[in-house]
């Protein structure tokens, strides 16, 4: 669980869409996959992987928002397209680089880099028909109860919280602060788009996929059916 119920415990200072599907411009045009019904395509059988969404990530993420507008039997027929499954980001990511698939689900930019750097053929998709989710990534704050020095941890917590602060922790994590007085455009030459950039506070409160409502009501249901189709 990331935010709670309540608001009372966690506060959440980042807001961002992900881009987290990307495909190989070599055996991909991007106007072939524009709806996720696009993956049941017979051509893409055994060339979509994805990070496995049995364990906690972009995988679950994806499989997850997937379940939420498509339901359970679109999971069903996605998995019949024999997907590459796999837990190591670095090999999943060589794997669409080289071409040994067409398009991965569930990688972000920051495991795609290096192959990037390096002048090789992958790019993320355009965002598809029906959307993607919205995650707060890191920026997920709670104080532990007592803390042994309450004045250093309120100067902490006011620093973090403030303009300098969300420029230069935005800036390390590349993930997009709520704050509107902070420029993030410039986070999607890096595969984030911000979401105060791009949408209103109750367009992604739809899409969010980190509070413990979502975690009960789409989170964990698809993720045992991800245990069922996935043997």
């Amino acid at each position: 669980m990331w935010i709670d119920n309540a608001k009372r415990f966690i506060y959440s200072f980042q807001a961002f869409l992900p881009q987290t599907i990307w495909y190989n411009t070599d055996l991909v045009k991007p106007s072939e996959i524009r709806s996720f019904d696009d993956f049941l395509n017979p051509k893409w059988k055994g060339k979509i992987g994805f990070l496995d969404p049995r364990t906690r990530g972009g995988g679950d993420a994806n499989w997850s928002y997937f379940w939420q507008v498509k339901g359970e039997e679109y999971l069903k027929n996605l998995t019949a397209q024999d997907l590459y499954l796999g837990r190591d980001q670095r090999l999943l990511g060589e794997s669409l680089a080289k071409g040994g698939v067409a398009v991965v689900i569930g990688l972000s930019y920051y495991t795609y880099a290096p192959f990037l750097k390096a002048g090789l053929p992958i790019k993320p998709l355009p965002t598809l028909k029906e959307g993607t989710y919205g995650t707060t990534g890191s920026g997920n704050l709670a104080v532990i109860k007592a803390p042994a020095h309450p004045n250093s941890t309120k100067l902490f917590v006011n620093w973090l919280l403030s303009r300098e602060g969300q420029e230069i922790v935005s800036r390390a994590l590349g993930q997009a602060t709520r704050r509107l007085d902070v420029d993030t455009r410039w986070l999607k030459e890096s595969g984030t788009i911000p979401a105060k950039d791009a949408m209103s506070v109750n367009d992604f409160l739809q899409v969010e996929n980190q509070s413990e409502e979502k975690i009960d009501k789409v989170r964990e249901p698809a993720l045992k059916a991800a245990h069922a189709l996935l043997k």
